[in-house]
């Protein structure tokens, strides 16, 4: 992921200096993604996933395009600039979010439906139990007390 690009640009120093314009060599780090197909989406997913993607590289590629003009401009100017270029990289992290959050739900969703499609009912029961009344049961030596008997309480009549 350290894979950086070069690129030629155009430096107004380039003028004062009589050097041939466009001969300036920036690296930049690259910024090439590829989609991966997956099973679980259909047309409509697709449809969304590419959306997200040309919103994610128009950010990026806008961002890139600040990055060169910060190189170019005076400095009084490059302070705005680096913060246009900090607002793309905003968009595209909003992007990626998006993407995020639609995976998210559709792992919620195939999770609580059961990967056979909600034929998958687990239920939980709690117990109360006092740990050595459960050994007993589990050993077999003698059945927990019914809880619905209450306890004799010191001076009261049966």
């Amino acid at each position: 992921m350290n894979d950086k690009t070069d690129k030629f640009i155009e430096h107004p120093l380039e003028e004062l200096f009589d050097i041939e314009p466009g001969t300036t060599l920036v690296s930049r780090p690259s910024t090439e993604i590829s989609l991966i197909e997956h099973d679980d989406y259909d047309e409509k997913d697709k449809e969304i996933e590419e959306q997200f993607e040309q919103i994610y590289q128009k950010a990026i590629d806008a961002f890139e395009v600040q990055s060169d003009i910060v190189d170019t401009v005076e400095g009084k100017y490059a302070a705005r600039n680096a913060e246009v270029a900090a607002t793309m990289l905003q968009a595209a992290l909003a992007a990626v979010n998006g993407k995020k959050d639609i995976k998210q739900a559709k792992d919620k969703i195939k999770a609580k439906n059961g990967s056979d499609g909600g034929n998958n009912k687990a239920g939980t029961t709690n117990i109360i139990i006092d740990r050595n009344d459960l050994l007993k049961e589990i050993l077999g030596i003698n059945s927990p007390k019914d809880v619905s008997e209450k306890p004799p309480i010191e001076g009261e009549k049966e």
